[in-house]
């Protein structure tokens, strides 16, 4: 006190003890604050965290549980599929192949070229366009050479003779499809013949049965041929013909419908006698077929195609510079060719 009444302020060291003193309390003070917001955001935080995580797992869990308690038929696959997958799925085709048939392997079939007539059809996809005939102009000689129940070993042998001559044919197939005999198939078409329905099965009790299980049996071999060579058949030839000892109750029934459905099937008025027996002696064939065409222009000539008949293979040279030296021309059948078909009977 005598300090500050002389100088009129407190002595040095009480003003450092002052500051010290609340440079003390200030610090406290902080600490104190400090600790408090600490603590206070801490609880916070830990009773925001604890009522999200609730709240969020309470969502989750009755979401789930929602979900468990509905049938699986309830959640469609579409729901579980990306939408990039989604779109890929529906850019393919319903069928890798639509063919007409059930085969997996079978590409997609070409749409019919008429809806059925009527009620329900088992077999869509069989229609075709029938065109016009092209009238036969009198005096014209020519001659279809027209080959049964290949493809076989000697069908590619044959395709080469053909080819010697220049001639094209019409090649009537069955169902066989072994990679040599889809070889086959796919060489015929290439070098433009026409292939045409057989039979697939060729038995006749199981295909004369009625008009659908013809069209069963077609529709197989018609699959075949599609899907091996890309070409879509539009004639057919009837085993055993068009009447035969099978279909008398049936053929009348079978040929409508075929004819219904824009077909066009062809028989024969000459034959070269090649089914009577296996490897029929040439000079056999040649004369049954140079006496079958004696005052005929047009002439639909029957062959076959089998492993046992490699005579027909034999004598066709012959057979071709026969019929050319009588004045016949050679082309192949399509449906705008007038069939040559068997009488009905009565």
């Amino acid at each position: 006190m005598k300090y500050q009444r002389q100088y009129g302020s407190p002595p040095p060291h009480k003003n450092i003890l002052r500051g010290a003193l609340a440079v003390v309390c200030l610090t406290a003070a902080i600490l104190i604050v400090y600790g408090i917001m600490d603590s206070g955001i801490g609880a916070l935080g830990g009773i925001l965290g604890d009522s999200s995580s609730a709240t969020s797992g309470g969502v989750s869990e009755s979401r789930d549980s929602a979900l468990s308690s509905l049938p699986e038929s309830k959640a469609p696959e579409s729901a579980l599929s990306s939408p990039s997958a989604s779109s890929a799925a529906s850019s393919e085709p319903a069928s890798a192949i639509p063919p007409t048939g059930s085969s997996a392997a079978e590409p997609a079939s070409p749409p019919a070229s008429k809806p059925p007539a009527s009620g329900e059809d088992p077999f869509p996809g069989l229609y075709v366009d029938k065109p016009e005939y092209t009238p036969h102009a009198e005096g014209d000689k020519v001659a279809y050479l027209t080959f049964d129940d290949g493809p076989s070993c000697y069908t590619v042998p044959l395709l080469d003779v053909l080819d010697q001559y220049g001639v094209k044919a019409s090649f009537f197939v069955i169902g066989k499809s072994s990679p040599e005999d889809i070889t086959a198939l796919q060489e015929t078409a290439k070098r433009g013949h026409t292939l045409a329905v057989h039979s697939y099965s060729h038995q006749y009790k199981d295909i004369y049965q009625s008009p659908n299980a013809y069209l069963a049996d077609f529709q197989r071999e018609r699959d075949l041929i599609y899907n091996a060579t890309g070409v879509e058949p539009t004639i057919y030839r009837y085993p055993g013909g068009s009447i035969n000892s099978y279909n008398k109750a049936t053929y009348k029934e079978i040929i409508t419908e075929m004819n219904r459905r824009g077909y066009t099937y062809y028989d024969w008025n000459v034959s070269s006698g090649d089914a009577d027996a296996n490897n029929v002696p040439p000079d056999k064939l040649y004369q049954n077929v140079m006496n079958g065409v004696q005052g005929k222009d047009k002439v639909i000539i029957l062959f076959h195609n089998t492993s046992a008949k490699k005579t027909t293979l034999d004598v066709m040279p012959r057979i071709i510079e026969g019929l050319k030296k009588e004045g016949y021309r050679f082309d192949k059948l399509d449906n705008t060719v007038k069939p040559t078909n068997f009488k009905w009977r009565d």
